[in-house]
């Protein structure tokens, strides 16, 4: 099969074997892949290269032994990699039906590794009825964040970014206020908007000196959120943090006490309504044109979002 190597600058077409499930595996023929920030930073030699891909959807082509509730011909989003190639393998639990009413052109729309992300962060949050919230970076995740935010029992919720699409965006979503980076000074804004400091900040954009704003921002024992991915270590205000008395929270996959879970019940929320991938998927790339795919992914030219590979 086809499949696509990345590694600093390039993202390659490289053929290798089709491999067959196991015991409990599927195998999913894949008709798309979104593309992560993680490949991205492959792309740019910040991480590792490799075959990669774990935000897949397709239709599963076989199944090992000992799998239920899912047979050959199923259309199915999952968890599993490398999902970059045309043929994946996940296991059985992390696999979940896409519904019969839903167009092919339409399965890129169900996606849901980057939606488990965001179940766990808003778990991870640990948020209470009446706090006020600031989510610092609009980009996909962030917006997805505030899609799945509990707006209704929130104090109020600020979303901050340097682009007033997706500034728009994210008061479509439910944010009640919105505030551009690059226009005004983030905290005075914000704490004008609130009348002081905020109870919880959520930094979804993964940019260096965000984390000092949201510091900044925090009442007393406030709940600092890091969801975004700092790849590059920073200098961090560790005596704020500890004069403020915060909770510094990184939900990271890594963070959740069941992804699994989270995934199951980001499909359900999707199957609900509460996701929204419509807006947010902006480019689709065949997989032959992976290489103008990774270049655009890296650049994130004027209307990019997120982009999915299709196969």
């Amino acid at each position: 099969m086809k499949a696509i190597r990345i590694s600093k600058g390039k993202a390659e077409i490289v053929d290798v074997e089709v491999k067959k499930p196991g015991r409990g595996e599927i195998l999913v023929e894949t008709k798309a892949c979104g593309i992560c920030m993680s490949e991205v930073y492959m792309f740019r030699g910040k991480l590792p290269g490799r075959i990669a891909g774990h935000e897949g959807v397709g239709i599963v082509a076989a199944v090992g032994e000992g799998t239920s509730g899912i047979n050959v011909g199923d259309r199915v989003t999952t968890l599993g990699s490398p999902a970059f190639a045309e043929y994946y393998l996940t296991s059985n639990r992390n696999v979940e039906k896409i519904p019969d009413g839903v167009r092919d052109d339409e399965l890129i729309y169900w996606i849901s590794e980057p939606l488990a992300c965001v179940v766990n962060a808003v778990k991870g949050s640990e948020l209470e009825a009446g706090d006020s919230v600031c989510v610092i970076g609009c980009g996909y995740m962030g917006l997805l964040i505030i899609q799945a935010l509990p707006k209704n029992i929130l104090g109020g919720l600020v979303a901050v970014d340097v682009k007033n699409d997706r500034l728009k965006l994210a008061e479509s979503f439910g944010a009640d206020y919105t505030v551009n980076a690059r226009e005004a000074d983030v905290v005075e804004e914000v704490r004008k908007i609130f009348g002081g400091d905020v109870d919880v900040v959520i930094e979804a954009s993964g940019a260096s000196g965000t984390i000092h704003a949201a510091t900044e921002l925090l009442r007393p024992g406030g709940k600092l959120v890091l969801f975004g991915w700092h790849i590059e270590d920073e200098t961090v205000p560790t005596s704020l943090w500890h004069t403020k008395g915060l909770r510094i929270l990184n939900t990271s996959p890594a963070f959740s006490r069941d992804f699994n879970k989270d995934f199951h019940d980001a499909v359900k929320l999707l199957r609900k309504g509460v996701f929204d991938q419509k807006p947010l998927i902006t480019h689709r790339f065949r997989y032959t044109e992976a290489q103008d795919a990774f270049s655009i992914a890296s650049d994130k030219p004027e209307g990019y979002i997120k982009g999915v590979m299709i196969f």
